[in-house]
């Protein structure tokens, strides 16, 4: 047994061949201690060890706030983006290169997607379940930040034809953000009351959704072998949820081909007015005819690849 005394460490055998060093009845701690004179103890200190591995915190890119045109209103409650009006997104690296680069990635159409889910700060966030308008904004701020603001693309003038190279600020694009409100929380449905008196339910499409109007778009072309795009009823059809209370997507068809060309162009107005998205529209002057005016910037392998054109 260990007993701590008088500042010394005493062992059994110690306590009978050292008797006297024990208090008696009429000694008391403070005299022990008066007599005896306290050692400093140096704790022994360790040397210094060499760092062997490089500090994993040096390799963390940098991360930013990004604002959702949508602001998450309309994202279900179970969603982790259900009103969240910022994402934390972090900086592209190298080894988000690899992705953009992806053969696999890029046949399927999955490289946005994957690129998306691995700059998101937050891994419950779908980017699948995204509205376009959201993911541009995350894309841009990513384009901008990871090469800068200069968007150097060939654009043909709507005046004289002629194609030119011209750059656009991208830090400069203004958001959209969504005014109204969904009919119900957390459920991507809002209404419209059309010029002839009907009342269409709509949504905010996502990319998955975009991507659906594009493969119908394409099939129509192959089954019809028509000339004639059908934009604008392939794009309602997917975009209304239901006419006066009517969520067939059968009717739904037949109502988008018969519907009259003031409530078409009334309702796709309303679309453009209120759909949350960055506003990818800068102003223009051709230096071969002098024509200038607001066009759509488009998008090419040249905003995520500044050197591929």
């Amino acid at each position: 047994m260990l007993t701590v005394l008088k500042g010394r460490i005493m062992t059994e055998e110690s306590h009978t061949g050292d008797i006297e060093d024990l208090p008696t009845q009429n000694e008391s701690f403070e005299d022990l201690q008066a007599q005896s004179t306290p050692q400093e103890i140096t704790p022994a200190v360790a040397p210094p060890t060499r760092k062997t591995q490089p500090d994993t915190e040096l390799f963390l890119a940098p991360k930013d706030m990004v604002t959702l045109p949508s602001l998450g209103k309309v994202y279900p409650i179970d969603s982790a983006v259900h009103g969240v009006e910022q994402v934390e997104v972090r900086h592209l690296t190298a080894a988000d290169e690899d992705i953009l680069t992806s053969r696999s990635l890029l046949r399927t159409g999955k490289a946005i997607d994957t690129l998306l889910a691995n700059c998101l700060v937050d891994k419950a966030i779908n980017p699948e379940e995204l509205l376009s308008g959201d993911k541009n904004a995350i894309l841009t701020y990513l384009r901008v930040s990871g090469y800068g603001p200069e968007y150097n693309v060939e654009i043909g003038c709507p005046g004289c034809g002629e194609d030119v190279k011209h750059v656009f600020d991208m830090s400069t694009l203004e958001m959209n953000p969504l005014a109204l409100d969904p009919i119900t929380e957390g459920d991507n449905r809002f209404d419209f009351p059309l010029p002839s008196g009907d009342l269409v339910e709509f949504k905010f499409l996502n990319s998955a959704e975009e991507k659906q109007i594009s493969d119908a778009q394409e099939k129509i072309k192959k089954a019809t072998n028509s000339p004639i795009d059908k934009n604008i009823t392939t794009r309602l059809k997917h975009q209304i949820i239901s006419v006066n209370g009517e969520a067939d997507l059968g009717f739904i068809s037949k109502y988008v081909d018969a519907m009259p060309v003031r409530d078409s162009r009334a309702f796709r107005k309303y679309l453009e007015l209120h759909d949350p998205d960055v506003i990818m529209k800068q102003d223009f002057e051709c230096p071969h005819c002098g024509t200038s005016q607001e066009v759509d910037i488009p998008i090419t392998v040249s905003f995520f690849w500044p050197d591929a054109e």
